[in-house]
């Protein structure tokens, strides 16, 4: 994978009241696994923004968005509805397998989706750096057939698509 978006929705670090610790995090090791290109957005929990920086990253045709960020139940944690605007299809399995194994008991409170819209797959994220990292890290081998698949022009999928 060549490239990753990297959008973290936060009002406090958007406003500069505490560093965001998710983007540096996320893009070492992402960088770590060999994606060339990181580009990375940081915005208030504003449903409309992340709608915007979305479907310009589709329209970029960028193969893998990450969100962090708003997917707890707290009134402004908006972020699986703005992503569910965008996709096309769902892909629920790989949040279902972040929620069974991301090995702490609150994993199951995440309202995360992923899914794809045109040829890029938009998977939202914890906003906790820590759990962000433990996410991606389970997700990626997913992540990385998905992406595959997806950008093979006329191909049929793999085994298990």
């Amino acid at each position: 994978m060549d490239r990753v978006h990297l959008i973290t929705l936060s009002d406090r670090a958007s406003r500069g009241e505490y560093q965001d610790q998710s983007t540096p995090l996320l893009t070492s090791w992402l960088e770590g696994q060999g994606v060339r290109t990181v580009t990375a957005a940081l915005m208030p929990d504003d449903p409309a923004l992340l709608e915007q920086d979305l479907l310009g990253a589709v329209e970029r045709s960028i193969p893998l968005v990450l969100t962090c960020g708003g997917t707890g139940f707290g009134a402004r944690d908006t972020t699986p509805e703005a992503t569910r605007r965008v996709i096309e299809r769902e892909a629920p399995g790989i949040c279902e397998l972040i929620r069974a194994k991301g090995g702490h008991p609150l994993a199951f409170a995440s309202r995360a989706v992923c899914g794809i819209a045109g040829r890029t797959v938009i998977l939202n994220l914890s906003g906790r750096p820590a759990a962000a990292l433990d996410q991606i890290q389970l997700a990626w081998p997913l992540l990385t057939h998905a992406v595959a698949v997806l950008r093979k022009e006329g191909e049929a999928g793999g085994p298990c698509t």
